[in-house]
């Protein structure tokens, strides 16, 4: 099963790029491109000839040429009876079934095509006239630009580029699709250096830098590279800067982050992502849940004390200041951490975990009463205790029941309030409703 990003290049880019008036076959001829390619290696040594802007110019295009040698009339996704349409019969096909999926591959002269049942999905040059005509290409354009001091060859060359990005795009959706992702990124990186060109000053291509950063994520997950986290992190600080993504983007600068085990960085961006969009629950439940994982509780109080303060309408900002109160485990901090839960319920009666944390809270406080009262030795004082005990499993009843209600999103935390409820019915002989609880844990 091919990731959601490839998915995503496919449906933005290919789609758009290379469709094809089907009534127009034109087939670039392999050896005729051959040709072409050997008077232009032989012109760029004439010392004539390698001064001249047109020069290199043309030979810009034939390697344009090169690589869309056997892609011609091809679109992703293609069947195999619309290839034999353009491309005639394969020299031979192989097949074979990996996990359930039909994969067959037709073989030509100088091309193999792959597709995955009856879809086109990927293609391979079998003996490529260069082995990075496109690279061969940028370098000649820029050579031809460097040439033409009087710019009249610009605009051309200008247009040429532009499409030169899109085969360079179309080039790397065909290598992530192979799972060459070192090359894909390489492909991309290359539509960048094109766009940093004083040619396209000003442009900024957002989803090639996102792609990028994918690709360069992808690489670093199965390479354990640390390098090519950074350069992730890199391409998505640009889309940040100019907010592409939103809030989003800065999230995963922060996991990247994380991925590194450099927490303290992955806080710093949130908090950088924070003063851009200071209403955005995402990131302040992130900034709360940085400071617990970096054991800083005073820091994040002090820190959620002033979400607060800036919007005090976020019931979400009371949930996580009560989270990391809670942390702080002493009873004045406990009894805080349920006030600040409390007025999170005030302000959105609807979300379960706060009803939950609540809950459990008393649950923990009654259980505590509950074991004291059993290593006892006074009678007064273990009766109080299991009057304690009792009073705070009564309490925290109605309001597991409540998180039990509104919870439709997490059946982890919906069997886990289950499972306290269990534990205070059985504890309180309240065994109608032990068995009511019991029996919707058997059926989650």
């Amino acid at each position: 099963m091919k990731k959601f990003v490839t998915l995503a290049i496919i449906a933005t880019i290919v789609f758009s790029l290379n469709a094809q008036d089907a009534t127009t076959v034109v087939l670039l001829n392999y050896n005729s491109v051959k040709k072409k390619v050997d008077k232009s290696d032989a012109e760029i040594q004439d010392p004539k000839k390698s001064v001249k802007a047109a020069t290199w110019q043309k030979r810009g295009e034939i390697y344009q040429d090169v690589f869309m040698i056997g892609l011609e009339q091809l679109t992703e996704g293609m069947d195999p009876t619309t290839v034999k349409l353009f491309y005639k019969e394969p020299n031979s096909t192989d097949s074979e079934t990996i996990e359930g999926e039909l994969s067959e591959t037709y073989i030509y002269d100088h091309m193999s095509y792959t597709f995955v049942n009856g879809a086109l999905q990927d293609w391979k040059k079998l003996d490529p006239i260069a082995d990075d005509p496109l690279r061969i290409a940028t370098d000649a354009y820029k050579k031809a630009l460097e040439l033409d001091e009087k710019g009249k060859l610009t605009p051309k060359i200008k247009e040429s580029l532009a499409e030169l990005k899109n085969q360079l795009k179309r080039d790397g959706v065909n290598y992530y699709y192979s799972e060459s992702y070192d090359n894909a990124l390489g492909s991309f990186e290359n539509v960048l250096e094109i766009n940093e060109m004083e040619l396209f000053s000003g442009d900024m291509d957002t989803v090639m830098v996102q792609y990028s950063g994918i690709i360069a994520r992808e690489i670093a997950a199965k390479t354990e590279n640390k390098e090519l986290y950074l350069k992730a992190i890199e391409y998505y600080q640009q889309l940040a800067e100019v907010d592409f993504g939103g809030p989003n983007t800065y999230l995963q600068i922060k996991m990247d982050y994380m991925t590194i085990g450099d927490t303290l960085k992955a806080l710093d961006i949130l908090k950088e992502a924070y003063q851009k969009y200071p209403d955005t629950v995402n990131i302040i439940a992130n900034i709360a849940d940085t400071y617990i994982q970096l054991k800083q509780y005073d820091e994040g109080i002090e820190y959620m004390a002033g979400v607060i303060e800036n919007n005090p309408t976020i019931p979400e900002s009371f949930y996580w200041n009560g989270r990391l109160l809670i942390n702080k485990e002493d009873i004045e901090f406990i009894d805080k951490a349920i006030e600040s839960y409390k007025k999170s319920a005030e302000l959105d009666p609807t979300i379960y975990y706060v009803w939950y944390d609540v809950g459990y809270i008393y649950y923990l406080q009654g259980a505590d009463f509950y074991d004291r009262s059993n290593t006892e030795e006074h009678d007064a004082t273990r009766v109080k205790l299991i009057e304690l005990g009792k009073e705070k499993y009564m309490e925290a009843i109605p309001v597991l029941e409540k998180a039990y209600e509104l919870n439709d999103e997490n059946s982890t935390v919906k069997f886990e309030t289950l499972d306290l409820l269990q534990r205070i019915y059985y504890k309180e002989q309240m065994m109608e409703q032990y068995e009511r609880v019991k029996e919707l844990k058997t059926t989650m």
